[in-house]
């Protein structure tokens, strides 16, 4: 590794420390003062050069920290401005409208303090719009979701520069000017070029390649993002340096056969380089991808070939020089780990594998490899997944992908420029092609075994990959000494590795229930000392937001489950059954149970997700009085009201289940109204944690209701700022009255029970994360 890779990694370490305040920046201030005293006073004297090395890399890291320290969070600049009626003046982010139902639209407002997601209802004016305008609304900070293995909504809108949310109507936006700036332009004449794509080819081909050529997968096909997540191909869709160099290949090529002098061929690079990064978005990724870009250019305007790690390195420094904030991005973390891992092993992986294949499939094979292997302990860091097909997708897809992307481009480039016959044959055999490189996708998707949850990632685990890595690719000496110490870093390193993630798996697991934050819904999910699951509801929000998916998923993996042995519906509300597809889609249900009702819209989604997947085994419906048997686990519905043919809400429907594990128990009650729980308090329901009926609602939870369950613990599942007011106050004092604890989603998150033999503990992932 050379000085500036070096000095870029502390400088990551500097800024990464700086931003989560380890400690305060005045001591940032000193130690840089210090240390970059200390090395220009002993750079003339100094012959050491690794003592001179650790002074500069020393004060990299001080200058990371105290740029880091000192950085303030768009939301954190804007949080007097929280439930105020507020006026703001900007100009819409090109790229960033949203029509939604009934005439709304909702765009990124770029203020000077940071971003703000506007949303407009009763909107009658353009779809999309630039210049300078003003907006009145209620401004709202940024909101999300706090669930164990996710990203934290303030460390998202921190990335992501977002101050918060602003909401209003049509009437009160106004325009202040209607000049576009050049970034606009720039963005309108991409506008120009993708309308070519929109009416030469089907809308999902379309949409698809217009993800993969400027990034964003807003508009593709859900079923296609799932089939690129399965193959391990969603870096495709996240522009990167493959993008870049097929792109700035093409123009270099062009230059050269119109013999352009090379100073104007670095000219038109850069106007290029520039302009694909507006057009992406302005991504960390592209921005990374255009620095490197860059470097190639200038040095063939000085005839020098600049070391690939070194302008590397000076690319994460700038980035986060610009933008700390990105150092806590996963497509930052991402992009250029596996840049590195392509520039550091992709040689020796080479090397290797030519011993055992030809030298076109071993180069073939090597570029995948490395980069994959290197960026390895950040997809389970932050996926807690892996897909066994990637790197036979990488190799046989990706080659017939940029294939696709070329051709998309230079089809849109004749569209637009008057050879509207040969870009439109271009963009159609573009199509054909793309349709068949799909078809491969799903072909090596639907493989049995291809899909590994891995749970969550260690830190002594990553230290421990990295080592074996440097043991098997490293610059080892070819001494017997050196290379005896090297297959002992190997065998000590992957066994101590293996035995971290065996005690991870199988160390002692108390009765846990974990309530996960999924708005205004309810989704809890028990796991026992057995490692059994169950799924009790599973959220749903609106149509655009699949709770299953996004959220109950990911937290499956992080906690590395792979199977759910029981999962039950309370009744088919959207919200406690909206996400059972998502979920069906990629874990194996043993039992499903449903509600005695007449199957909803989402019911009968996922019964066909089920179906088609194979990953739903039985379908029963619950009975009141049923027990449901584990291995040391007791599932006891007390009342399962029957709605079929009544036309009845369906609350009515809704059922109470009673959940134990020896001594200890929790009662889920779904939305459960009065009638229903004074009919279920006539069995003996005592339970040590109560799932409060209807997110706390005033029509349930009676009182003698609540005497019969004398939880310990009562938990209510509500949205933060619901619409409804949830929960009621009349709820909250009757707990109150009866000295009944409470734990709230929408102020903690979600909220992890544990029962270690002295009663219900719970922890909250918004405040107490690291107990998760």
């Amino acid at each position: 590794m050379n000085a500036m890779l070096l000095a870029s990694l502390a400088f990551a370490a500097g800024i990464a420390a700086g931003v989560n305040q380890v400690v305060p920046w005045p001591v940032w201030a000193a130690v840089t003062a210090i240390l970059a005293l200390g090395a220009l006073l002993a750079s003339p004297r100094v012959r050491q050069k690794r003592l001179l090395l650790a002074l500069y890399l020393g004060t990299a890291l001080g200058a990371g920290g105290l740029l880091g320290g000192r950085a303030v969070p768009a939301a954190q600049r804007m949080a007097h401005l929280a439930d105020r009626q507020v006026v703001l003046t900007g100009r819409p982010v090109p790229g960033s409208f949203s029509q939604g139902q009934y005439g709304s639209l909702s765009f990124q407002l770029a203020e000077s303090r940071g971003r703000v997601r506007v949303y407009l209802k009763k909107w009658q004016g353009p779809p999309s719009f630039g210049g300078l305008v003003q907006v009145r609304g209620k401004f709202q900070p940024p909101d999300g979701f706090y669930n164990p293995g996710q990203p934290r909504p303030e460390v998202q809108a921190a990335a992501n520069r977002q101050g918060g949310s602003l909401q209003g109507e049509g009437k009160d936006l106004t325009f202040l000017s209607r000049e576009e700036n050049w970034q606009e332009k720039i963005y309108g004449f991409g506008e120009k070029l993708r309308q070519g794509v929109r009416e030469a080819m089907a809308p999902g081909d379309s949409a698809l390649l217009e993800g993969m050529l400027l990034g964003g997968s807003r508009a593709i096909a859900a079923d296609t993002l799932r089939l690129f997540q399965r193959c391990g191909l969603s870096h495709l869709l996240s522009v990167s340096g493959s993008h870049v160099a097929l792109f700035l290949g093409l123009l270099l090529t062009l230059c050269r056969q119109l013999r352009l002098p090379r100073p104007a061929v670095v000219v038109l690079g850069l106007g290029f380089l520039l302009s694909y990064t507006i057009l992406c978005g302005v991504r960390p990724s592209v921005c990374r991808a255009a620095l490197l870009g860059a470097g190639v250019l200038l040095g063939q305007v000085l005839d020098r070939r600049a070391d690939g790690t070194a302008f590397l390195g000076l690319a994460a420094i700038l980035l986060l020089s610009w933008h700390p904030f990105w150092i806590w991005d996963i497509g930052f973390q991402l992009s250029f780990t596996a840049a590195l891992g392509l520039m550091l092993l992709q040689k020796p992986v080479a090397e290797r594998l030519n011993k055992y294949l030809n030298l076109p499939l071993s180069e073939a094979l090597s570029v995948p490899l490395s980069a994959q292997v290197f960026s390895l302990p950040l997809l389970i860091a932050h996926f807690h997944f892996l897909s066994l097909v990637s790197v036979i997708a990488n190799i046989i897809l990706v080659p017939l992908l940029s294939v696709c992307m070329a051709g998309s481009a230079l089809g849109t480039l004749l569209f637009n420029l008057g050879g509207g016959v040969l870009g439109r044959v271009i963009l159609t055999g573009t199509a054909q092609l793309l349709g068949f490189s799909l078809g491969l996708g799903k072909i090596l998707s639907n493989l049995p075994g291809t899909q590994v949850t891995t749970g969550s990632g260690l830190w002594g685990g990553m230290l421990l990959y990295f080592l074996i890595l440097f043991a098997i690719f490293g610059p080892w000496k070819k001494r017997e000494k050196m290379q005896k110490l090297r297959l002992y870093t190997v065998l000590c390193s992957g066994i101590s590795l293996c035995i971290l993630f065996a005690y991870n798996s199988w160390r002692s697991q108390p009765f846990s229930v974990y309530f996960l934050d999924v708005g205004q819904g309810d989704c809890a999910l028990v796991v026992t000392p057995e490692r059994e699951t169950i799924l009790i509801d599973t959220g749903g929000l609106t149509k655009n937001f699949d709770t299953g998916e996004r959220i109950i998923v990911p937290v499956l993996r992080h906690l590395g489950i792979e199977y759910i042995d029981v999962a039950i519906l309370s009744h088919g509300h959207h919200d406690h059954a909206g996400g059972l597809a998502g979920v069906a889609r990629w874990v194996k249900i043993h039992k499903l149970f449903l509600p005695v009702e007449k199957p909803s819209s989402d019911v009968e989604k996922a019964i066909r997700i089920g179906t088609k997947f194979k990953s739903v085994e039985i379908v029963s419906k619950i009975r009141t009085k049923q027990t449901i048997r584990l291995k040391q686990c007791i599932i006891y519905v007390v009342e399962a009201p029957s709605t079929i043919g009544e036309g009845g809400d369906a609350n009515e429907s809704s059922a109470v289940v009673r959940v134990s594990h020896g001594t200890d128990s929790v009662l889920f009650t779904g939305d459960a109204p009065v009638s229903i729980e004074l009919s279920a308090a006539t069995a003996p329901i005592a339970s040590d944690v109560l799932k409060v009926s209807h997110h706390g609602s005033r029509t349930s939870s009676a009182e003698a209701f609540l005497q019969a369950v004398h939880p310990r613990l009562a938990v209510i599942s509500a949205g933060r700022r619901n619409r409804f007011g949830h929960p009621h106050q009349e709820t909250l004092d009757k707990l109150h009255r009866l000295a009944i604890p409470v734990a709230r989603t929408d102020q903690l998150g979600a909220i992890k029970v544990i029962f270690d033999g002295n009663g219900p503990e719970w922890v909250s992932c918004r405040w107490q994360q690291e107990f998760f």
